[in-house]
């Protein structure tokens, strides 16, 4: 019997030692071989396959430091959680490549020097502690450290934003050269000291109009505003070139964006063919700008149109109730909302996009295809990266912007799908090609004076044209409106960033800043009065979903009925007192 509970105790301890062991040899190659399956919609607990890229491809040891105070209200728990389960999943993927410290601030006085001097500052916190609320001091920031570089996220607040910020530090420490972007100079106003900047006023000027674009451009790459008033080449480092409209660009300064796409670099047009005007009601008006020439050259054509969509965004617009004046969101036509099923699924700049709002913009043309177009020699091929739904139309001449007016909708059969932005690549030709280098200041047609060249530009003689270009990359907007101003929307930045992020670096960031924005409007036509589709959609939800489970729960319950039914029931055959032998025998 002893010998017996012995060899028990024995089986028992070597089961548990055995399954120790393979819970730790899982737990090893679940480190080395990390594997998550996330169901969620838009993958919230996992990283994307861009940031694994990344961190696969560090091949040194980039050290993050997360400066989280250990004594945190309990409603940030949640945050701490989420913040080290990222984290671990980042080190599955980096390896040794990634080392990752936690450190509390408020512990050492030092660790809180370090934080200060990473850009970590100290933040006030709300919490409630015996019914009261309370405001208590503590550190939720992380650092990115190689070398002699360093990014800060100094308040880990939205964790939607959490893998970008980090994957874009990560990237940020890590390169060798930081990408450089230029911002064509639209305006023709000096460029003045900072000291008189704020007595004059700038609002007009491509710096003030693009604050929101250039800011956020500048949180990835360096950025240069282009100024090609004295007719100097753009810098060769620059990787791409974004045009943010077609006003004052001259014959040197066409020449100079021509130059630069032949050697090499990419190209962001935002070409308005229609200026809107404010001064006397609002009105638009068609411009006249080489820009167009160019373009066409190069195989797209921005028409001198203007797109209306049922599918489009609101304005604000003052409305009287009575003695009181309130503001009143209107559906505008004119501001194009392009939606999901807008953009071009197979592109990894447009396809993760949800929603995108462009005011007065123009219709673009394709002209590769076309055997009379100066670009039908090359070999261009067009994408088209997003169009308006297919419900717009176009007007053109005298057109009436007034938000406050009933739209006169054409007919579905006048109605179809209108090119918004486009994207060429291949082998372009110059547009000067066989021409010579056009002057910086260009001789007005009337004036003689003018025509007199008192300051010669000796540079130009030693200028030769590049003719032609290969695997060229040029994508062109029917719209400068949808990034200047209060038109710059972080869906709008969005785009262009994308643009730019898929053209200067590569494809990394484009899935991991759209992934969390999600598009959803129930109904998208807004001009469409008296839609029944979001009724019935509500009907469903509300009254659809409980009578089918009312109705399923019915069909069980009698289904169950049935056979209690039947055994319940009395027999309807008459009782027999024994077997037909018996019977005989009795008769017997």
């Amino acid at each position: 019997m002893e010998t017996q509970k012995i060899k028990n105790r024995t089986e028992l301890i070597v089961y548990i030692l055995a399954i120790l062991g393979l819970v730790a040899v899982v737990n090893y190659f679940g480190i080395r071989w990390f594997k998550r399956i996330d169901m969620t919609e838009d993958k919230q607990y996992s990283v994307s396959s861009a940031t694994k890229k990344v961190l696969k491809g560090l091949d040194d040891i980039i050290n993050i430091k997360v400066f989280f105070s250990k004594n945190l209200p309990p409603h940030m728990h949640k945050t701490v959680t989420d913040v080290k389960d990222i984290l671990s999943e980042y080190q599955a993927y980096a390896g040794k490549n990634l080392l990752i410290t936690w450190e509390d601030p408020a512990e050492n006085e030092d660790t809180k020097n370090l934080a200060r001097s990473l850009g970590i500052p100290e933040v006030q916190l709300q919490t409630f502690e015996k019914d009261r609320q309370q405001v208590m001091n503590g550190y939720l920031g992380i650092a990115v450290l190689f070398e002699d570089k360093k990014e800060a996220l100094p308040v880990v607040q939205n964790l939607q934003n959490l893998e970008y910020d980090l994957t874009m530090a990560i990237m940020k420490v890590s390169r060798s050269v930081e990408p450089h972007v230029g911002v064509l100079k639209m305006d023709t106003m000096p460029d003045l000291p900072p000291q008189y900047q704020a007595k004059v006023d700038m609002s007009g000027t491509t710096q003030k109009k693009l604050e929101q674009l250039i800011t956020a451009l500048r949180n990835t790459y360096k950025v240069s505003v282009v100024d090609l008033s004295k007719g100097e080449p753009i810098d060769s480092t620059i990787k791409t070139l974004i045009v943010p409209g077609v006003e004052n660009v001259k014959n040197r300064k066409l020449f100079e964006i021509d130059q630069f796409f032949m050697k090499g670099g990419n190209l962001i047009m935002l070409a308005d063919a229609m200026e809107i005007q404010f001064q006397y009601g609002i009105r638009a008006r068609p411009q006249d700008s080489k820009v167009f020439d160019l373009l066409e050259h190069y195989g797209a054509r921005v028409e001198k149109s203007l797109v209306l969509d049922a599918s489009c965004g609101q304005v604000t617009i003052p409305q009287k109730y009575g003695p009181i004046q309130m503001n009143v969101p209107v559906p505008y036509p004119y501001f194009v909302r392009i939606g999901k099923s807008g953009f071009n699924s197979v592109n990894p700049a447009v396809a993760p996009l949800t929603e995108v709002v462009t005011p007065w913009v123009s219709p673009v043309t394709l002209l590769v295809d076309k055997a009379d177009s100066a670009a039908a020699d090359q070999k261009v091929k067009a994408t088209v990266l997003a169009h308006s739904s297919e419900k717009s139309w176009t007007a053109q001449g005298s057109m009436d912007l007034n938000p406050q007016q009933q739209w006169a909708i054409p007919p579905e059969a006048d109605m179809k799908q209108q090119n918004l932005m486009v994207y060429l690549n291949g082998s372009f030709t110059s547009y000067f090609a066989g021409k010579k280098v056009p002057p910086v200041h260009e001789p007005a047609a009337n004036d003689t004076m003018s025509q007199i060249n008192l300051t010669p530009e000796a540079d130009d003689a030693s200028r030769e044209v590049v003719e032609s270009n290969t695997d060229g990359h040029l994508v062109v907007i029917g719209d400068a409106d949808m990034v200047a101003g209060q038109n710059a929307t972080p869906n709008n930045v969005s785009l262009v960033l994308n643009l730019v992020d898929w053209l200067s670096l590569d494809n990394n960031l484009i899935a991991i800043r759209t992934r969390t924005m999600k598009d959803r409007t129930m109904n998208a036509d807004l001009l469409q009065e008296g839609s029944s589709k979001p009724n019935l959609i509500r009907l469903v939800n509300i009254l659809l979903m409980p009578v089918i489970l009312v109705v399923i729960g019915l069909l069980i319950y009698f289904k169950r009925r049935e056979p209690a039914a039947m055994s319940a029931a009395p027999s309807s055959a008459p009782a027999t007192s024994g077997t037909p032998a018996n019977k005989e025998e009795n008769k017997g």
